[in-house]
């Protein structure tokens, strides 16, 4: 029989010691989980996070329950205010927009952004502006002209905060054709679809919101799509539609959607997550909800994620303060 020495011993005992604790390093969540979304139901983010929650049940990448836990206001703040109270829990997610990190760059949000854990970048939607079919602004060359004739001469009702991705594009199309767009007349909901009933119901000229939020609008002929704020234009019902560029304002914002961990999550957490979404962005299901949504797929894991997030932090910051909204 092969005789172990001492040093044989202690290798294999500190081997054991490893593994062990590897094993005990590892995480998997115990009880429900929580996505947090900061808008109401109804929103284009709501849906992003009712999409993942089925996908991740049916096909049992997430063996515990998940609910959808709605908490809007303050452009993300409450939301990231809630997730806040749970630091090192990996039960509570935030499925976020990049509303939060843009109140951050704008000097309103009373927290640290970059303390929480990023997790995954998922998807991105380019921002188009809507007016009902009745409305005399048939597209935007009229909104634009409007504008410069009084630059709050046309409303702008979007979701959920000044400052936000869908103020910044209507922002740069007047900026871009001469307009000040600190005298916009902005209107804010906490939903993209309280947004969007405001305009249905004649009560603002125009709503700023994300393509999948409003297809079956534009499909009935409810809704008239006057400027996406994109490098091409769309595809299905909005493939009539021009970019802003096409008439003559340089207007071009992604919101994207991804997910967002507590402060101070410990790396076990992470690697859950991270391999959970992995696995996620590869079934059918999602694949089938890019298309039907007209979502673009932009995964990233939590490193990248946070990479991303810095970079894009510091050029919101240089937009928001050429437009007087960063403090």
């Amino acid at each position: 029989m092969f005789k172990k020495s001492r040093g044989t011993r202690s290798v294999i005992a500190l081997l054991i010691m490893l593994f062990s604790g590897a094993a005990h390093a590892a995480w998997k969540p115990e009880k429900p989980i929580e996505f947090i979304v900061a808008t109401a139901a109804g929103s284009g983010v709501d849906t992003t996070a009712r999409t993942m929650q089925n996908i991740l049940q049916t096909s049992m990448l997430v063996t515990v329950p998940i609910v959808v836990v709605n908490k809007p206001g303050g452009g993300a703040t409450v939301g990231m205010q809630y997730l806040a109270q749970h630091d090192r829990d990996g039960h509570k997610l935030l499925i976020q927009t990049s509303t939060g990190l843009l109140t951050h760059a704008a000097g309103t949000l009373p927290l640290n952004y970059f303390e929480f854990a990023p997790i995954a970048s998922l998807i991105s939607e380019p921002i188009i502006a809507l007016v009902r079919v009745e409305s005399p602004i048939r597209n935007g060359g009229d909104f634009i002209s409007r504008l410069k004739a009084d630059p709050a001469g046309a409303s702008v009702a979007l979701a959920t905060a000044r400052g936000n991705a869908f103020h910044m594009a209507a922002a740069l199309v007047a900026r871009g054709t001469g307009v000040d767009p600190r005298k916009l007349l902005v209107v804010t909901y906490n939903s993209s679809g309280q947004a969007v009933n405001a305009a249905l119901g004649g009560h603002v000229d125009t709503v700023w919101a994300t393509a999948g939020n409003v297809r079956g609008l534009v499909d009935s002929g409810k809704l008239r799509v006057i400027g996406v704020a994109a490098e091409k234009r769309l595809g299905g019902a909005f493939s009539t539609a021009p970019t802003w560029k096409e008439q003559g304002a340089n207007s071009v914002v992604d919101l994207w959607r991804g997910v967002l961990g507590a402060r101070n999550l410990g790396a076990a957490e992470i690697a859950y997550w991270d391999e959970v979404f992995a696995r996620m962005v590869k079934t059918k299901a999602w694949r089938e909800s890019l298309d039907q949504n007209l979502w673009v797929d932009s995964y990233a894991n939590s490193a990248a994620t946070g990479a991303q997030h810095k970079k894009e932090f510091e050029v919101m910051r240089a937009v928001l303060k050429e437009i007087d909204i960063a403090k």
